[in-house]
C-alpha cells in the first residue's frame, strides 16, 4: 500500500494518482465518510455481491431487473 497527497480542485474533484486507477481499474466509486474520514468503494466490489443472485432462474431483462433492485434495497438497508 502507498500514500500519496491529493488536492481537490475548485470545483471539489480528486483526482486519483495514475498508478492507483491502472492498479483498481475502476471508474465508480461509492463514496462514505467514517470517522472524518473518505472511503472510496469500488463499484465492482458491490456488485459482485449480485453474482448469481439469478442462477438457474429463467427470467427476461424486466424480471432481472425486478430482482436486482429488491436485492440492492436489501443490501442497502442491511448496510445503513
Amino acid at each position: 500500500m502507498s500514500t500519496e497527497v491529493v488536492r481537490l480542485d475548485e470545483n471539489g474533484r480528486l483526482y486519483l494518482p495514475v498508478s492507483l486507477r491502472k492498479k483498481l481499474k475502476v471508474k465508480e466509486f461509492y463514496v462514505e465518510e467514517r470517522n472524518g474520514e473518505i472511503v472510496l468503494i469500488p463499484v465492482r466490489k458491490k456488485i459482485e455481491k449480485y453474482w448469481g443472485i439469478v442462477k438457474g432462474e429463467k427470467l427476461n431483462a424486466e424480471e432481472i431487473d425486478r430482482v436486482i433492485e429488491k436485492e440492492t434495497e436489501k443490501l442497502l438497508r442491511d448496510e445503513l
